[in-house]
């Protein structure tokens, strides 16, 4: 592969991001005219607190663009650290690749979900008396959307029960059974 500018054709590059300045970054892009920005994010469902959603690739974002005439402009952006390159050739992503990312995040935030609670998952605790506390499940009660949790209270064990919502459970990672 040389380095002529034939080469570099319109297509969709992976942009690595400042420090948590993705939104930001692709906020800034979106400004830019022949700019087409797709920022992966998610969020946790059926919580108690509003959440904001997160990247789902931290640091890195897509942006669709011409190298040759906007190449500049997305580079120095506000928020945007580099553009990833091969032998300083900026590297396309594969349509395909942004296809299958388009199909699980059609709007860009991805709702992450529990995974099927189950006696034995370690907890935490969202709000409440235990915010931040860490225990095990010990007993499902579908019927009230509810679990008794096993929190160690100043060094013994006790048995606390608490609404499903007030809990983080361990989640499913969205790209399981997709893309790898």
């Amino acid at each position: 592969m040389s380095n002529s500018l034939e080469e570099w054709t319109e297509g969709w590059f992976c942009l690595r991001a400042k420090p948590r300045m993705e939104l930001l970054a692709s906020q800034t892009l979106n400004t830019l005219p022949n700019v087409e920005v797709f920022f992966p994010r998610t969020v946790r469902s059926q919580k108690d607190q509003l959440n904001s959603p997160k990247p789902l690739f931290p640091g890195y974002f897509f942006a669709r663009f011409n190298p040759v005439t906007d190449l500049r402009n997305v580079h120095y952006a506000r928020g945007v650290a580099y553009i990833i390159r091969r032998k300083e050739v900026p590297v396309q992503v594969s349509p395909m690749v942004m296809k299958e990312l388009n199909l699980i995040s059609p709007s860009g935030i991805l709702e992450i979900p529990d995974k099927p609670h189950k006696i034995g998952d370690k907890v935490s605790a969202l709000s409440g008396l235990f915010k931040g506390d860490t225990g095990t499940v010990t007993r499902l009660i579908p019927a009230k959307d509810r679990v008794k949790v096993l929190f160690h209270i100043l060094g013994r064990p006790n048995e606390v029960e608490m609404d499903e919502k007030h809990l983080d459970f361990p989640t499913a990672h969205p790209l399981s059974s997709k893309l790898i």
